[in-house]
């Protein structure tokens, strides 16, 4: 075996966080770890030209990966409109009149983050809030589930009175059959077909939104693709080196036929950029009341909407596992869940979750006797905790009764579920040890489901390593594994739950280089 390149000592090093269990030294050969051990044994191993990090007690844990982040999305929030810190609507038309003040009235006004639950009118924007500019304006929702256009929008979209409601979504109406300009699920798309978009843009948005990642400790992303265009400059910036994280790209499922046409399929193996698998919608979100339920919303007499019919989702999910696709399905609510898996229960396809790993995206509500199915079926849970944070409207929602069922990733692990963590950002924080505090605190919701700081870091750890068939590699600090680590501020395993919270990422390293 080659002398080590780099040694790291006198640290507190949990190689598998799932054990909880530390080592103080570590040694790199050629961007893989060659051993663990006491700061003696592996100190022993340094040759005269080794480089050597003295932690000085700090502590360190395997790089974290985020399985399942909007890249493009989180990129493009720097770009266009943040309206998270709007707290009314005219607080949004300020926003929009500020950007119109410095816009040619041509261009588009595009923007994400208004939440009508932190409005002061406890409504969305529609159209007559926005009509007060000639300039074309497009407002996501947070969750990217509902937008909202102006007039001039939806004329340069060609939507009117007259215009269907596509599959899977609606083009909302008021009483007179006059369009309110709200738009969910599907008819997003309508609109934004219409908003210009250029390779140079979406360039620099991923490589600033990667950079920003890497801050905060993430060593490797499941990114969902919107397109084709975002799928070749991702593709190039991770060759160039731009993009520093290894990239697990899940396609949409209307690049199905392209993809299999030039014989791509889920890359279980490879290099710093596979083709991962491939997305399928479902539902909507809880914060729109477009996720499917069983039974109605708490707080409004809706159940929700499927926005793919069963037979649909049967023929896609056929045509992608023939291809030898991973599913990626997005599910939140329990009648979503209930579909996905009456789909999967098919012979063939409970064959191929094992091997494909099939997951369902989100399975926020999710009751035991669905989860007892996952189990038994192999379908893996990708699971965003930072949700438990941000939800914090889910008992009005929901109902005392349906949060025992809310995120329940106890039970998930208790059953013997694979679960893998991310953050859905832009729809919540970015920050991965927000969300180990998240599913360790649970604030808001019922704490038999809490986790402990061991088992939450490793859904982004080992779990989502799992997810994306690169457990030999990374997900832990294990000899022949990638040398992706992070160093933090302090050791988290001794944190006083109310203080996870304020757990920082000094340092990131991919492939034995510090690259933040």
């Amino acid at each position: 075996m080659a002398n080590p390149d780099l040694i790291l000592h006198n640290g507190v090093i949990y190689s598998q966080v799932r054990k909880g269990s530390a080592v103080q030294a570590l040694a790199i050969w050629n961007g893989r770890i060659t051993d663990v051990g006491t700061d003696h044994t592996i100190l022993r191993l340094r040759a005269r030209s080794v480089k050597e990090l003295d932690l000085q007690g700090r502590t360190v844990i395997p790089g974290l990966i985020d399985s399942h982040i909007h890249l493009l999305g989180y990129g493009m929030t720097s770009k266009n409109l943040d309206l998270g810190d709007s707290k009314s609507i005219g607080a949004i038309k300020r926003a929009v009149k500020r950007r119109a003040s410095r816009t040619d009235s041509k261009k588009w006004i595009v923007g994400r983050g208004w939440d009508q639950e932190r409005l002061s009118e406890h409504r969305p924007p529609v159209r007559g809030d926005l009509d007060f500019t000639s300039s074309p304006v497009f407002l996501k929702r947070v969750c990217g589930h509902v937008a909202v256009a102006n007039s001039a929008a939806l004329a340069l979209a060609m939507v009117d009175e007259k215009t269907p409601n596509p599959a899977g979504g609606v083009i909302e109406k008021d009483e007179a059959n006059r369009l309110t300009g709200v738009l969910k699920e599907g008819a997003l798309a309508l609109v934004q077909q219409a908003v210009p978009r250029n390779e140079t843009d979406i360039e620099s948005a991923l490589v600033s939104a990667a950079r920003r990642l890497l801050r905060l400790g993430l060593t490797s992303l499941h990114c969902i693709i919107e397109d084709a265009l975002e799928l070749k400059v991702l593709k190039r910036l991770s060759a160039e080196g731009r993009v520093k994280q290894s990239i697990y790209a899940v396609l949409p499922i209307e690049l199905l036929a392209k993809a299999s046409s030039l014989g791509l399929a889920t890359e279980k193996s490879g290099g710093s950029f596979r083709v991962g698998g491939v997305k399928v919608f479902l539902d909507g979100s809880l914060g729109a009341r477009t996720a499917a339920l069983r039974e109605p919303y708490s707080d409004s007499p809706t159940s929700g909407m499927l926005t793919m019919e069963r037979g649909e989702f049967d023929h896609a999910a056929g045509e992608a596992v023939a291809a030898g696709f991973q599913l990626s399905i997005h599910a939140i609510g329990d009648k979503a869940v209930e579909q996905a898996l009456g789909v999967l229960a098919k012979s063939n396809r409970a064959t191929a979750s094992r091997r494909l790993r099939h997951r369902i995206e989100h399975v926020s509500l999710v009751p035991p006797s669905l989860l007892s199915k996952m189990r038994k079926y192999g379908v893996l849970a990708s699971v965003q905790p930072p949700f438990i944070y941000t939800d914090y409207w889910a008992a009005e929602r929901l109902g005392q009764t349906r949060l025992s069922s809310l995120y329940p990733f106890r039970s998930m692990l208790d059953l013997g579920v694979r679960v893998a963590a991310g953050s859905d950002c832009p729809a919540a924080p970015s920050d991965p040890l927000l969300g180990v505090w998240s599913a360790v605190a649970r604030p808001g919701l019922p704490s038999p489901e809490r986790l402990t700081v061991s088992e939450a870091l490793s859904l982004y750890a080992e779990g989502s390593a799992f997810a994306s068939f690169s457990e030999n590699r990374e997900g832990s600090l294990e000899p022949g594994k990638q040398a992706n680590l992070v160093i933090l501020d302090r050791d988290l395993f001794q944190c006083p739950t109310v203080n996870l919270r304020n757990v920082r990422a000094m340092r990131t390293m991919i492939d034995g280089e510090f690259v933040a």
